[in-house]
């Protein structure tokens, strides 16, 4: 998959794709407008052809967001150590195996005061 621009932020993106799903739509109602007036249908052309387009462009941009989160979640997954959760994952610290000298984890029944 294609990466933006180095050092891009992701707004000009963003940006276009705003631009891109508001003037999609009116480009296709345009044209709509016109058959309109050529074959005078009144309205109709237009509206549908410019919620079509609409539509269609949330469509195709739900599933690019699909597309790029399975990516994304697969390069975490890959990331990880196999079979291994965050909670499973090695501390490098040593744990003791037992407890210290005197210490005990049992509840003495003859301190009940």
């Amino acid at each position: 998959m294609a990466r933006g621009l180095v050092g891009s932020n992701g707004s000009d993106d963003g940006l276009a794709k705003a631009i891109e799903i508001v003037v999609t739509p009116a480009i296709f109602a345009a044209v709509g407008f016109g058959l309109d007036r050529w074959w005078d249908t009144g309205p109709w052309l237009a509206l549908s052809f410019g919620v079509t387009a609409f539509v269609m462009k949330l469509l195709v941009e739900w599933y690019r967001y699909a597309e790029r989160m399975r990516v994304h979640e697969q390069e975490m997954a890959s990331s990880r150590p196999s079979g291994r959760r965050g909670i499973d994952r090695d501390t490098g610290l040593d744990e003791p195996a037992s407890l210290p000298t005197g210490v005990s984890l049992e509840a003495d029944a003859d301190s009940s005061a």
